[in-house]
């Protein structure tokens, strides 16, 4: 991706984040922010709205490392552990799942006992992940994506919450996960999109970039390598169908 289009990705989810905790934080904190903007007193709800959005800027920036970080991880896993690598993440969206209820729910609601207040944050991060990842599934034709797919948007979802977990105050939790979510989704499904526009403006322009290159040898010797296995395919039939003849015919001589 080139420089261009990198800024342009990293400014628009930066955006997104901002938008979405202001909406959200000016409905869950109507009584302290919001009901200024009806009576008149713009100064308090600017105040407000200011500060809503450089909460948004936080967390997009926190979605944004945590997404980074995965991109390391994930070929990083493919290269370890190979096959066991999807079963591995399962596992792990599994103990994420659990995480988000057990943390917060021992810190403040054991006492209470009241689970409904805090089994609903890993609900909505669960049905978001398992949507998203079929979306992106569903447009990464040819590729199985689902399952890392929903490894990010559950277990690095889960993992980029835990600060925020830690607050009693629930429209904290409410800013933070919807935000989290919508950041999370937008950079999965939208990447490749950025990638692919970015390859064709260098297409268009004529520039190819020494990594190009490199990848267009790589393919020419992998369609080489496959033409001699196909060559050498060829030739075992006809030496097999050869010596089926050859054994043929001395069967054939022998008899007679």
């Amino acid at each position: 991706m080139t420089s261009k289009y990198l800024v342009r990705f990293y400014f628009r989810t930066l955006l997104l984040g901002m938008i979405i905790t202001a909406l959200v934080s000016m409905v869950t904190e109507y009584e302290n922010v919001t009901r200024y903007l009806f009576v008149g007193q713009f100064g308090e709800f600017l105040a407000g709205l200011i500060w809503f959005l450089g909460y948004g800027l936080l967390i997009a920036t926190v979605s944004q490392v945590a997404f980074f970080i995965y991109l390391f991880i994930h070929p990083l896993g493919m290269g370890l552990f190979r096959k066991l690598w999807p079963y591995i993440q399962l596992l792990l969206v599994i103990y994420a799942v659990f995480d988000l209820f057990y943390v917060r729910f021992y810190r403040f609601g054991k006492e209470a006992g009241d689970v409904i207040d805090y089994i609903w944050i890993p609900i909505i991060v669960v049905i978001a992940g398992f949507i998203v990842a079929w979306w992106k599934d569903r447009d990464a034709r040819g590729t199985q994506v689902f399952i890392p797919s929903l490894f990010y948007m559950v277990f690095m979802t889960s993992i980029a919450l835990i600060p925020f977990l830690n607050v009693e105050d629930t429209a904290w939790i409410y800013r933070s996960i919807f935000t989290l979510v919508a950041v999370n989704a937008f950079q999965l499904i939208m990447l490749p999109k950025y990638i692919e526009a970015s390859e064709q403006e260098k297409r268009e322009r004529g520039r190819v970039t020494k990594a190009e290159r490199n990848e267009e040898k790589r393919r020419a010797m992998a369609q080489s390598d496959e033409r001699q296995k196909q060559k050498e395919a060829g030739q075992v039939k006809v030496n097999n169908k050869m010596k089926y003849k050859n054994k043929t015919r001395q069967n054939t001589s022998k008899k007679k």
